[in-house]
Formats: structure tokens, sequence, C-alpha cells
């Protein structure tokens, strides 16, 4: 049976005892360095991706996941260095760090756009003439529905009638852009009713969606 070879002990300070034997794996596992962290470097991957895209117009919205699974995953790397099985501890730091300013930079962009962006040249209900860009809230409901609709920051509601023909709301805005939301209710939750609602810029339509108690539609716009 092969044993660890031993090597000397280093020469013990005077009147203390000499230092145990040191078998060859002791000392390669000393010297071994610690595994890569590829958790951490996917992490600040998509942290870095996520930074940048939170600034692209229409497609900010996809920095949500790509933030939050880099936040997670640089999360998961910091976790596997303390516990020593991995290294790159710095990376793991900045993936989780670049993660999170992902995130911020996101939410502040989706309330500049739907906030700040709602002002004297911001999304205007009902429609106003001269602005470059129309929009069309459109609801058709059997049994009658309560409808809101607009962006996060201006809503205005109103009733359906029980009809088969649709029920229309306009807006319009120059510039920005605007998550505009639609629902669409029955106002008799026991009452059978199919919902249906759409929602059109400058005629095309963006989003769409039915149920038979509420349907909601939102779109990013601008």
């Amino acid at each position: 049976m092969m044993t660890d070879p031993q090597y000397p002990p280093t020469t013990a300070r005077h009147g203390s005892r000499p230092a145990p034997p040191v078998t060859a794996t002791e000392r390669r596992q000393a010297n071994a360095r610690p595994a890569r962290n590829i958790l951490a470097i996917v992490g600040l991957l998509l942290g870095t991706a996520a930074l940048i895209i939170a600034f692209v117009p229409d497609i900010g919205f996809v920095a949500w996941p790509l933030g939050g699974i880099g936040l997670v995953l640089g999360v998961i790397g910091l976790v596997q260095v303390k516990k020593g099985t991995v290294g790159d501890r710095g990376l793991a730091i900045t993936a989780t760090a670049v993660s999170v300013v992902a995130l911020l930079a996101t939410a502040g962009m989706l309330l500049y756009s739907t906030f700040l962006g709602g002002g004297a040249s911001g999304l205007h209900m009902p429609a106003a003439g001269g602005d470059k860009h129309t929009v069309v809230f459109e609801v058709t409901s059997a049994g009658g529905a309560t409808v809101r609709y607009g962006s996060l920051s201006d809503q205005r509601t109103e009733n359906a009638p029980a009809s088969t023909d649709a029920w229309r709301g306009q807006a319009s805005y120059n510039n920005g852009s605007y998550l505009l939301t639609l629902t669409a209710d029955t106002r008799n939750s026991q009452t059978y009713n199919d919902i249906a609602c759409s929602i059109s810029v400058d005629g095309k339509k963006v989003a769409e969606n039915s149920g038979t108690t509420i349907a909601l539609c939102t779109a990013n716009v601008g």
C-alpha cells in the first residue's frame, strides 16, 4: 500500500515543539490555485448586458430578467468564495454590484419615461391634435365592463356598455417612452362574460388579450 512521502519538517524554534511532517498531498493542496468562479463570470456578463440594454428604447424592459439573473449568480458566487470552493472574490463582488446598478438604471429609466416624460410633451388623454403618434384603447364586452386605461402615471376609468360593439379610448404623444396599460373587468363576477382588449399605436396593434372575467393589455411604446 503506497503512502504519501513525508517531507522533513521545518526547523523548529528553540524551546518549541517540532512541526509535524508535511505529506505530498497536503503540499499539493496548499499550492493548488482555487477554481475559477464561473457563476461570477456569467453574472458579470449578464449584469453588463442589462446595464447597456437599460438605456435602449423599446427593449429596455429586457434588462429586468438579465439584471435579476446576474445578481443571483453574483451572490451565489460570493457564497462559493466564502466556502472556499472557488476564487475570484473581486469578480463576484463586481458582478453583484454591476447587476444592482443595472436594475437601478432600468427602474430609473422606467420612472423617467412614465412620470417625468409625461409632462407637456407626454401622453395626452384625450388625444391632442397635432401630436405625431395616436393611441387607441379598445374593449369588447358582451356583459359590460369597467375599463381603466392610460399609462402608469395617468389613468382614466370608464364603463364599457354591454354590447358587441367595441368601446374605444384615445390618446396621443409626440415623444418619450410610455408603458401603456388597459384593464377591463366585468362588473358582475358571477356572470360569464367574454372580454377582449387591445392597444394600437399609429394603426398598428401592439397588445391584445382576452378572458371571461378580466382582460389586461400592456405595451412599451416610444
